[in-house]
This record gives C-alpha cells, sequence and structure tokens, in this order.
C-alpha cells in the first residue's frame, strides 16, 4: 500500500462530511454499534481515526488503529482517548498487532488498494491473524460485481447520487478487476488510485487467507433524517434511486470460523 494520503490530511478529513461520507458513517454505525459495546477493535487503514475514536463512543473497550500514512496517524493522535492507540504500519501484509486477538477487525476503503486476488489474501490473512477464533471482520469498499468496469460505465451513464462530489475514472485492466482513480471534488479537490476487483475475488481471498465462515454483504439504506444526505437535491427520490441501482460502495462481513 502506499502513502498517498500523506499530503491530503486536511482535504480529506473536510470530504468526510460531504453527503455520500454521512450516508457511508450511517450504515457503519447501523451494522456495527449493537456490535461494539466492550468489544476489542482492530482498525485497518484507519486514516486520521474517523470510524476508530468513533467505536470507543460507542462503547468498545479498546481500540487500536494502523495505517501506512504517519502523516494520518498523526493527524489521529492529535485527538487522544483513553483506549485508543494508534500505530504506523502497513496492513497490507500478515502483522500481529498489539492488543490482540480482537472482537472485531474493521477495514473502510482498506481491501480496494488490492490489485490482485493474491495481494487480498495477504490482507485477509493479516485480518485472520489479528481476530478471535469467533471475530468477525466488517469492511467498506466498492459494490460487489462480477463485472467491476461495467459497474463503471452504468455510474458514468447515470450520474447517480454524489456524482458531484466524486468521480471515478476507469485508468487499466488488471487480471482480476480495474484499476481507476478517485477524484473527490469538494470542498477541496484531491485525488487517490485504487482498484476494484470482482465480488468472486473478494470471497475467494477471504478464504484462502484463513477467514472459514459465512460472508455478507450489504448495501446502504437511508437514515429516518435524510436531510444531510439528500437535502442539497431537488429530486432527491429520482436521486436516492439511480444511486440504489448503481451503489458506489457496499459493507462486506466475514466470519472467521464456520
Amino acid at each position: 500500500m502506499s502513502t498517498q494520503y500523506d499530503n491530503i490530511v486536511t482535504p480529506f478529513n473536510a470530504f468526510r462530511k460531504q453527503p455520500g461520507a454521512v450516508l457511508e458513517n450511517h450504515n457503519v454505525h447501523r451494522i456495527l454499534s449493537p456490535l461494539v459495546k466492550g468489544a476489542k477493535i482492530l482498525d485497518l487503514a484507519c486514516g486520521s481515526g474517523h470510524y476508530t475514536h468513533q467505536f470507543i463512543s460507542w462503547g468498545a473497550s479498546s481500540v487500536v488503529g494502523v495505517d501506512i500514512s504517519s502523516r494520518m496517524i498523526s493527524d489521529a493522535q492529535s485527538t487522544p482517548s483513553a483506549n485508543l492507540t494508534f500505530l504506523v504500519g502497513d496492513c497490507s501484509q500478515p502483522t500481529t498487532f498489539p492488543g490482540g486477538p480482537f472482537d472485531i477487525v474493521f477495514g473502510a476503503w482498506l481491501l480496494n488498494y488490492s490489485p490482485t486476488c493474491t495481494a487480498m489474501t495477504d490482507m485477509f490473512r493479516n485480518i485472520a491473524l489479528n481476530l478471535k477464533p469467533e471475530g468477525r471482520f466488517f469492511g467498506v469498499t466498492q459494490s460487489p460485481t462480477e463485472d467491476p468496469r461495467r459497474h463503471l460505465e452504468l455510474i458514468h451513464a447515470s450520474k447517480p447520487l454524489f456524482y458531484d462530489y466524486v468521480s471515478v475514472e476507469w485508468t487499466g485492466d488488471v487480471a482480476d478487476g480495474i484499476s481507476a482513480r478517485v477524484t473527490a471534488k469538494a470542498p477541496a479537490k484531491f485525488e487517490f488510485d485504487n482498484f476494484h476487483l470482482k465480488r468472486s475475488v473478494y470471497e475467494k481471498a477471504a478464504r484462502e487467507g484463513g477467514m472459514k465462515g459465512k460472508v455478507g454483504w450489504e448495501y446502504p439504506v437511508l437514515p429516518d433524517d435524510t436531510s444531510e444526505i439528500l437535502g442539497g437535491y431537488e429530486d432527491a427520490e429520482e436521486q436516492w434511486k439511480k444511486f440504489q441501482q448503481v451503489p458506489h460502495f457496499a459493507i462486506i462481513s466475514v466470519e472467521k470460523t464456520a
């Protein structure tokens, strides 16, 4: 994994307030908040600690956040909290992190930095290595599909919800999917490169990486109060329907033990 985030800490943090990021945050809270009370959590690719800090506020007993970007970790450490530790580390390679084994390993936009099934398998080996036998992994990543390039073409054709805040451009084909450049347009422009691999690759990599339990996918749903997400759109209902047809992200869950 690269350190391409070192130079975008400030705009990246500001982007967390945009409608699409608010939707993501709502769905992470919806799925994980009932599970984190009293749990030990490892947050891989934690960035500046957006979710790491929230896990503590949701009742986790301890959280360890790891990111390859020293700048992101420095920013995360600027808001100290009890039972919270941040480390600079490579989340793509099997490493036993202090504080484990963990009840939950979380990774928001972690797996999308895998260029191949082999690389993603190493990420899952890292996840399995740090989980308790009954532990679970949750990750925010691109929507599952067997045709990532077609999925991106459909996004370009329909220009769904949040397209005015972030865009994704195909940059090449790889053996198991595509490479792409993501451009965040507001409030300040920044770019990063990543990969969208096939759904079957995610599931194969999980198995080969030591995660033998149930694999599940959940698509985003709206909160009861949609003002922060849809308030800026006159045709909000139609925009949401378009987004549901080609959602930008989903949340994968994998149990360690069958």
